[in-house]
């Protein structure tokens, strides 16, 4: 899959754009086909390394999402395939981030998206200055 994501912190030119392998759902998780992320001011210093915590390696960016779940790993109840979802919180305390085609997010940090709702502005009433990102 496309990804933006960086290997070590540092200045916006850490970021690589290129593939890394799909994530495989984990039990509560599901994997998100992301049609809409976004870098929020938090991103940028996690990146820089002005907000130091566990990170993974490589780590992409990004903590709102917006898409459709496309798989499910075991114990996942709330969600099935199709399913339209939205959320934040990923990218942070050792989450990968939004800035990928895939995403795998725990169960609890996903949210229904409103059935008439437009994916980019379900997913970022919750960032502040959000700015889209498509891959």
């Amino acid at each position: 899959m496309k990804a933006a994501y960086f290997e070590t912190t540092g200045t916006p030119d850490v970021i690589t754009i290129g593939d890394l392998p799909t994530p495989e759902p984990k039990a509560g998780e599901v994997r998100v086909k992301v049609l809409a992320a976004s870098i929020n001011p938090i991103d940028t210093y996690i990146r820089s390394g002005a907000a130091p915590m566990p990170l993974p390696k490589p780590a992409i960016t990004g903590t709102d999402f917006a898409g459709v779940v496309d798989a499910v790993g075991p114990e996942v109840t709330r969600f099935k395939v199709g399913d339209r979802v939205w959320g934040s919180n990923q990218g942070l305390l050792g989450r990968q981030g939004t800035c990928a085609e895939f995403a795998c997010v725990e169960e609890k940090l996903a949210y229904p998206t409103p059935a008439k709702s437009v994916p980019v502005i379900a997913g970022f009433g919750s960032g502040i200055g959000a700015a889209p990102l498509r891959m």
